[in-house]
């Protein structure tokens, strides 16, 4: 895989560069009509790799394109919010705000148009040259091109390719996906011998996703996959390879639990849906599928020796919307929603996660429903979790974790910053001899980069930036046994051999 690391000053110097991010960030709509960014992590860890090795390559005499998607305006024909929350003007000013407090009037940020314009006449001022060294120009939403009335899509990525020196991918998120930003792009600027390489933050997802995977092939017995989030349908593959590989558990949360609770209840095909986990009636077969899926992946699971731990008690409530839950042991779904683990649970899965048969975890999918909007602790389960294994990577210097991007990436928003960054401290202090005093010392951390902290401080303690495409990549390497090159195992990754 051809690597952003690798370029010299001259390969960027003076010369018109895109790179593709991942900047789909949530956005909260204020009183005042406008959106902003609530969580900025991928904005962040893009400034700090792979902007920062081009500032440093180049010093700001360079011409740069950032262009994302943002949430999924294709779906919205009519076109409502597309002036708005699919609007990436809100995310271009927030990234303006944190490239200043580093680089102070070192870039001009030259936004994105309206969705008007359709992306048409967005690279004009790149192509008029009109655009400064130091000029950053934000493209709107990339998925705008996913209309099927954008006749122009085909010709607007040509465009690209003849107008920019430089192609960088740095969107690990949207890697398992064959888009014309991440294929068709970097294809034509091979064609026309330019490069087209991966950022700084590319390649240290797959290197570190490539370390778990190799971990995993290797000392199956010793691995741990925390399956949350919603569907099965999303991870059905992946837990397949799991158990096929012999790892030693699989600790089962969040709404998917439903499903396989069902699985492992029913006894024949002639079965109602709940009355709690009715969905609209044109979805109650796909739940049936899923359910069938869940069966299957039991069956398998019991046949290799592989253990499946169900929670132990819930929080269940008889309305998504209730602030009042209670405990129970067995979620009566004709009544109730089980909406997180219970404590019995969180102990359970803790003196799992802590034991020598979880040195390597991955963990995809909250636990609960973590972002409730009215019960906070509906949380409770992800984030003791979470704290649990950020404990454990403390501790064990040997052991890997991985967190599985997307929501599961969101649950580390949650945690109680000033005590982890406590427990830091205690691990620092341990590198100072003992006979001097230990109070002259004192460790701080920024809170608004903590993610620097977990992900480069600590080298066993990866947060990924890319939900399905961590489930892609890992599915994959194990079904080829990790015997291909790491860049093979995505298509956004292969594109840039």
């Amino acid at each position: 895989m051809n690597l952003l690391k690798n370029l010299k000053a001259e390969d960027l110097i003076n010369k018109t560069i895109f790179i593709r991010v991942d900047f789909n960030t949530p956005l909260q709509q204020t009183t005042l009509g406008r959106f902003v960014v609530t969580d900025d992590e991928r904005i962040r860890r893009f400034l700090d790799t792979t902007f920062s090795k081009i500032h440093k390559l180049t010093q700001g005499n360079c011409r740069i394109i950032i262009a994302s998607h943002l949430g999924r305006p294709h779906k919205d024909l009519n076109h409502t919010d597309w002036d708005g929350i699919f609007n990436l003007q809100f995310v271009c000013s927030h990234f303006e705000t944190l490239l200043k407090k580093e680089y102070e009037d070192k870039y001009i940020i030259f936004p994105p148009e309206s969705m008007g314009s359709q992306l048409k006449h967005s690279i004009d001022v790149v192509k008029k040259k009109q655009l400064p060294l130091g000029g950053i120009k934000f493209l709107p939403n990339l998925r705008y091109l996913m209309e099927r009335k954008s006749s122009y899509r085909e010709e607007f990525i040509e465009d690209l390719a003849n107008t920019c020196d430089v192609y960088i991918n740095c969107a690990f998120g949207v890697c398992h996906r064959e888009t014309r930003s991440i294929i068709t792009l970097p294809k034509l600027m091979k064609q026309k011998n330019k490069p087209y390489v991966a950022g700084m933050l590319l390649e240290d997802e797959v290197l570190r996703l490539g370390e778990l995977a190799k971990k995993i092939l290797k000392n199956p017995e010793q691995t741990t996959f925390i399956a949350g989030g919603s569907k099965v349908l999303d991870k059905i593959e992946l837990i397949k390879k799991f158990i096929l590989a012999g790892i030693s558990s699989i600790l089962l949360g969040g709404k998917m639990v439903n499903t396989f609770l069902m699985a492992r209840s029913l006894s024949g095909n002639d079965w109602e849906v709940p009355a709690k986990l009715k969905l609209k009636n044109e979805e109650d077969e796909s739940f049936r599928k899923e359910v069938a899926l869940a069966g299957e992946i039991l069956e398998v699971a019991r046949n290799n020796g592989v253990k499946i731990v169900f929670p132990i008690d819930y929080k269940v409530a008889t309305d998504f919307h209730s602030l009042e839950f209670k405990l129970s042991d067995n979620p009566d779904f004709e009544k109730e929603l089980q909406m997180d683990i219970g404590p019995k649970t969180i102990k359970k899965y803790s003196e799992i996660l802590m034991g020598e048969n979880a040195q390597n975890v991955f963990w995809n999918g909250p636990l609960g429903v973590f972002d409730h909007p009215k019960n906070t602790g509906y949380s409770d389960g992800s984030v003791e979790i979470a704290k649990c294994l950020i404990e454990k990577s403390l501790r064990n210097k040997n052991s890997l974790v991985v967190i599985g991007g997307g929501d599961s990436a969101a649950i580390i928003k949650k945690l109680d910053y000033a005590n982890i960054i406590k427990k830091f401290g205690k691990e620092l202090s341990k590198m100072i001899p003992n006979h001097i005093n230990h109070d002259l010392f004192e460790f701080k951390f920024p809170e608004r980069d903590f993610h620097i902290l977990v992900n480069y401080f600590m080298q066993n303690f990866f947060i990924s930036t890319g939900g399905g495409a961590s489930l892609v990549f890992l599915e994959s390497y194990l079904k080829h046994k990790g015997k291909l090159p790491l860049c093979d195992y995505l298509p956004g990754t292969k594109a840039l051999i």
